[in-house]
């Protein structure tokens, strides 16, 4: 009997040591690797991520305190928002993209500046600042500024099934990542419409991903008065044949250009690309100041372009020109993926205010989110690295003289380094099961061998 239960003890042993071996093994082989699905990499995390995101918080929040005066002065985007609302409900519709009548408008309405900001979205967007116009413009911008913030909460809330797994390291996060990002601030200090694009194209993201394309494709045609990032997006969905996607984009495209063209007439449309054209392919220093256009503070391949050029604005449109093509083609031969097709539109719009910015906040939830399912690779770690840099980016710039042109730098090594894979498929899954399981397993087996 002693016998025998020492041959099996010893059989025991041996098959625990075999386990154990090949567990080792494999954990030996990950090492090197940061593996977020483990409790205790999300516990040593978790204090850091609280105070990088208390940090951030309070730079925003005291951006927004400090600044307040100058959006109630009327030295902020909003003022021209402000004016083309107040030209429709009068009668001025064709004429909002008239520079000379927006300037006497806004020196009226708003107060005292030197030259103007132009209305430069399409005319459809005006009808939405209308109703603000009855109210005096200080009373009118806070009143925007509590209507980004009702969308803003609207976007969190739509976001949040995307961005629930960060709370595995911290419950707030991903409401953090939200409202820490500083671009989201400057849109709401500017009274920009950043924040209205934010929360088309959240939802937008998750019609795509419940699979029902044609809503995605209605929501992005709503997103026109900034064109720059739905066409791109719209331009790989073509590639990658999504044809009811394509069709909800025409069905609400064309009505919002219809409703344009209705308000504008063509002479106003015809001025409005006019408009667009001297602001883009035509631009000058001259228009740089005309229509308060930096391209040194543009996060995009644009802006890049510009600083590394020395400001050549031949040089710029022919390495943009390069550049963008480069990236379309790329984004093109990849998987199909909403996310993936909104950071190559970040890169290559030819016109990115710092508050548009604020999208970028979609992929680098995901992407972060995504990692907590474990980093399986080194691509995947640079990508988690390359997201965080891209997340803190703006506040880190804002220190050094604004440079956000820099930002493109991170937001390129993502475009690079991701596949497109907007969530683990279900082998990634079982994967990770097993290895759960196989660790509950095993712990039995280790203190057996301790004790004995």
């Amino acid at each position: 009997m002693k016998m025998a239960s020492r041959c099996s003890s010893r059989s025991i042993g041996a098959k625990i040591d075999i386990a154990s071996g090949s567990h080792l093994e494999r954990k030996s082989s990950d090492s090197k690797l940061l593996d977020w699905s483990d409790s205790a990499v999300r516990a040593k995390l978790r204090p850091i991520v609280v105070t990088i995101a208390f940090l951030m918080f309070f730079v925003s929040v005291a951006g927004i305190f400090l600044t307040l005066p100058l959006g109630k002065s009327g030295r902020v985007d909003f003022r021209h928002l402000y004016t083309a609302g107040y030209m429709v409900r009068v009668g001025h519709t064709r004429d909002v993209y008239d520079y000379a009548l927006s300037e006497k408008f806004q020196k009226e309405l708003v107060g005292p500046a030197e030259g103007a900001l132009p209305f430069n979205h399409l005319a459809y967007e005006a009808l939405l600042y209308a109703p603000f116009s009855l109210l005096t413009y200080q009373h009118a911008y806070l009143a925007f500024l509590a209507a980004n913030l009702i969308i803003l909460a609207g976007s969190i809330r739509i976001l949040r099934p995307l961005f629930s797994p960060l709370a595995q390291i911290w419950p707030l996060l991903p409401f953090a990542i939200v409202i820490c990002f500083l671009p989201v601030s400057i849109a709401l200090i500017e009274g920009q419409d950043s924040l209205i694009l934010l929360g088309l194209f959240a939802a937008a993201i998750t019609a795509v991903n419940a699979q029902e394309d044609l809503k995605g494709g209605v929501l992005l045609g709503l997103t026109l008065f900034k064109f720059q990032y739905a066409l791109p997006v719209v331009l790989l969905f073509f590639a990658w044949k999504r044809w009811r996607f394509l069709t909800g984009f025409a069905i609400s495209g064309a009505a919002v250009v219809g409703i344009s063209v209705w308000l504008t007439g063509l002479s106003g449309l015809i001025t409005y690309v006019q408009s667009i054209l001297a602001m883009s392919a035509k631009y000058s220093s001259a228009n740089g100041l005309l229509y308060g256009i930096h391209p040194d503070g543009m996060p995009n391949l644009r802006g890049l372009a510009y600083m590394i050029t020395g400001g050549s604005v031949s040089a710029t449109h022919w390495l943009v020109a390069i550049g963008s093509a480069v990236v379309m083609v790329w984004a093109a031969l990849r998987r199909p993926s909403f996310l993936g097709a909104l950071i190559t539109a970040l890169l290559v719009s030819y016109h990115q205010v710092i508050a548009d910015t604020s999208l970028l906040v979609l992929p680098i939830g995901v992407l972060l989110a995504s990692s907590l399912n474990g980093i399986r690779t080194r691509r995947d770690e640079l990508i988690v690295v390359f997201a965080f840099l891209a997340f803190v980016g703006p506040t880190l710039l804002l220190f050094a003289n604004t440079r956000f042109y820099l930002l493109a730098l991170p937001v390129g090594a993502v475009f690079v380094l991701w596949d497109g894979q907007e969530k683990p498929s279900p082998k990634d899954f079982d994967r990770q099961r097993q290895r759960q399981q196989t660790d509950t397993n095993l712990s039995p087996g280790r203190s057996a061998r301790t004790q004995a």
